[in-house]
C-alpha cells in the first residue's frame, strides 16, 4: 500500500484549495480581523473524490470520504499579532481500493494493526501553534500539525498550509465596499493557476462569489467550479463547495501511469458559541 501512496500522490492532492488561497492572496486589499484572546473558530471540511490510476492495461479505482473538524484558538495578543493553536479533533475517513476498504472514526477505537488508522490517530488533539497578524497573514510557524503528506493525500484529506506569508485557510482579503456589486468580475494570475471571479450576489451581512480556476501545470492539469460565502464584516470564509477534476500522468522506468480525479467538497466556519459570549 505504501508503495501505491507515492504513485497517487501527484493526482490526490488537493491542488484546489491552494489554488483559491494564492489567488485571492494576489489582491492588495488587506482587513482588521480583530483576533481576540479566547476567541475559537470552529472548521468543518468534507471532501469526497473518486480517482482512476491506469497504467497500460490495469486500472485501480480509489474513491475517498473525509470528514475533518478543526479548532482555532487565539491564545494570546501581542501588539499586531496573535498567537494561535490549531487542533484536529475529530476525523472520520474511509477509503475504498483494490477491492479493499478502510474506515476510520478518531471517535472509536482504531484498530491497532492498521499503518492508516494508527497514523491518523497521530493527528488528533496535537496542535499546531502559529503567529498571524491582523490580516490573517501568518508570521510565523513554532509547530506543524502532525501529518504524512502521502497519506493525507491518499485519504483524501486536506493538509493545512502554515507557511509564513500565507492567510489562514477560514480567511480571504477581500472589501466589502458599494463598488463591488453583483456582476463585478476580475481575474487572477498565481503561477500556473487562472482564477475568475464573479460577484454572485451582495447583501449587507454577506457576500457569494463564484470562481473558476484553469492550472495547466505540465503534467498536471486541474479545472476548479467554486463558491463562497463570504462575511462583509470579519472577512471569514463562512462556506466554500467547490467541484473539481485533475488529470495527470507521471513517467517511471519508461511506463506512463495517468490519473483523472474528481472532487466534492464543502466546509463551514463559524464562531463557536462559547467565544461568541
Amino acid at each position: 500500500m505504501k508503495t501505491i501512496f507515492t504513485k497517487l500522490k501527484y493526482c490526490l492532492t488537493p491542488l484546489f484549495t491552494l489554488v483559491v488561497i494564492h489567488a485571492v492572496n494576489g489582491q492588495a486589499i488587506h482587513r482588521d480581523f480583530k483576533f481576540k484572546k479566547g476567541e475559537e473558530f470552529q472548521r468543518q471540511i468534507v471532501i469526497k473524490s473518486n480517482c482512476l490510476l491506469q497504467r497500460g492495461g490495469q486500472k485501480l479505482n480509489l474513491s475517498t470520504y473525509s470528514s475533518v473538524s478543526k479548532l482555532y484558538k487565539v491564545n494570546n495578543i501581542s501588539g499586531n499579532s496573535a498567537s494561535m493553536s490549531i487542533t484536529v479533533n475529530k476525523i472520520i475517513d474511509s477509503i475504498n481500493a483494490l477491492g479493499q476498504k478502510v474506515a476510520f472514526n478518531s471517535d472509536k477505537r482504531p484498530d491497532p494493526d492498521s499503518f492508516i488508522q494508527m497514523t491518523l490517530l497521530q493527528m488528533i488533539g496535537k496542535p499546531a501553534l502559529i503567529s498571524v497578524d491582523a490580516a490573517g497573514k501568518i508570521l510565523s510557524v513554532q509547530k506543524q500539525l502532525p501529518a504524512d503528506d502521502t497519506l493525507l493525500s491518499f485519504t483524501g484529506i486536506q493538509n493545512e498550509t502554515l507557511t509564513a506569508g500565507s492567510l489562514l485557510e477560514f480567511t480571504i482579503d477581500f472589501p466589502s465596499n458599494a463598488f463591488l456589486k453583483k456582476g463585478y468580475t476580475w481575474k487572477n494570475t498565481a503561477g500556473t493557476a487562472v482564477t475568475n471571479f464573479t460577484i454572485y450576489a451582495v447583501n449587507s451581512r454577506t457576500t457569494t462569489i463564484t470562481y473558476t480556476t484553469t492550472d495547466l501545470a505540465g503534467n498536471l492539469n486541474s479545472r476548479i467550479n467554486g463558491v463562497l460565502l463570504v462575511d462583509n464584516d470579519s472577512g471569514i470564509i463562512l462556506k466554500r463547495s467547490t467541484q473539481s477534476v485533475t488529470t495527470g500522468y507521471e513517467l517511471v522506468k519508461g511506463v506512463i501511469y495517468t490519473a483523472t480525479r474528481r472532487t466534492a467538497t464543502s466546509e463551514v466556519c463559524y464562531k463557536t458559541p462559547a467565544a461568541s459570549n
